[in-house]
């Protein structure tokens, strides 16, 4: 790609005829004004890099405040964890001059469609990806890809780093247990998350590690999908003679539901069988009764992931922070075997 003529320094023009554009799109994506294809603004930044071009004072301070973009990976869903770990993304990258630019998948959906999801963010002028969806699927597309720019994998600090930098056991569900277990609980039932979710696999591999520990077998009693309706069904298949004792729910949502589920089959909590989830969701200290869980801050864990992207795009050899500790909230519903 030259110019016609290597004398003289290249024009919005030459890029635009460079780019198969026009030059009124070349200055709007230069001055980041509209919604252009990511591959449209990849072939102008190419034509600008392989020609020389060079805007003026004004355009580069714009092309420098392009530069201070993140891209994230998201999804839509009911659950207030979510809208948290943004609200804190967002509030360090703007203190530190970011903007964020968002993309929505369905994280439990096609790899293919969320690799084209990342593709994207990859083949556009973001600074770096951050990925606050932690599946089977989107760490396949995450290996998928090659990023050209850093990536961070957020996974809210519940669980702990094993071999390849993979999170492979619950920290939150380690502190159920242990509490279960100093209760005098032995038989205790499981509710899991839905199949695909390192927050579900890994909080089931806890529970099943700990009971296997103990000498006992685990007691599934099903799987849920996050929903207060998934618990409250799965929760209905409780043999009031299995002798169970204690419940362990994947999340406060569910736990809910099992709640409602309990009342109805007359099980009284904790009286008949203590119930325990993870998340310490705004509602969970006024359910009836309270729920114990395990307190984790999604907005301060959405902190420490912004800040360690920023860090990997501005100081790729410091140290990354440290997530939040996570506590247990021992309430009403929960108590000592009799």
């Amino acid at each position: 790609m030259t110019r016609p003529d290597p004398d003289r320094p290249a024009t919005i023009y030459d890029v635009a005829v460079a780019s198969g554009v026009s030059h009124q799109t070349v200055s709007r994506v230069l001055r980041n004004i509209g919604t252009y294809r990511p591959e449209t603004r990849q072939r102008i930044f190419e034509a600008v890099e392989t020609l020389g071009y060079r805007p003026n004072m004004g355009a580069r301070d714009l092309a420098r405040s392009r530069q201070k973009r993140i891209g994230v990976v998201g999804y839509e869903t009911y659950e207030s964890s979510t809208s948290k770990v943004l609200r804190g993304v967002n509030e360090v990258a703007e203190a530190a001059g970011y903007r964020l630019e968002i993309v929505n998948v369905d994280p439990v959906g096609e790899v293919e469609a969320v690799s084209a999801a990342l593709e994207s963010l990859n083949a556009s002028d973001v600074a770096g990806v951050l990925a606050t969806s932690p599946t089977m699927n989107v760490r396949e597309a995450l290996e998928r890809v090659q990023f050209r720019k850093p990536v961070f994998l957020d996974v809210n600090g519940d669980q702990v780093a094993a071999e390849h930098g993979r999170p492979t056991r619950s920290i939150a569900a380690g502190l159920v247990m242990d509490h279960l277990a100093a209760l005098g609980h032995e038989r205790i039932g499981f509710i899991a998350g839905p199949e695909g979710w390192d927050s579900a696999t890994n909080r089931e591999a806890v529970y099943r590690e700990r009971m296997a520990a103990a000498g006992r077998e685990p007691i599934v009693l099903g799987r849920g999908d996050w929903s207060a309706a998934s618990g409250f069904d799965a929760a209905r298949a409780l043999d009031p003679g299995s002798g169970v004792t204690a419940i362990f729910v994947a999340n406060d949502r569910m736990a809910l539901g099992v709640l409602r589920a309990l009342a109805e089959q007359g099980i009284r909590v904790p009286e008949d069988v203590s119930v325990a989830g993870i998340d310490d969701i705004p509602e969970a200290a006024y359910f009836l009764p309270p729920l114990t869980t395990v307190h984790i801050d999604f907005t301060e864990a959405g902190h420490v992931a912004a800040r360690s992207l920023i860090g990997l795009i501005e100081r790729p050899d410091a140290p990354l922070p440290a997530y939040p500790e996570r506590r247990l909230v021992a309430r009403a519903s929960t108590m000592t075997l009799s």
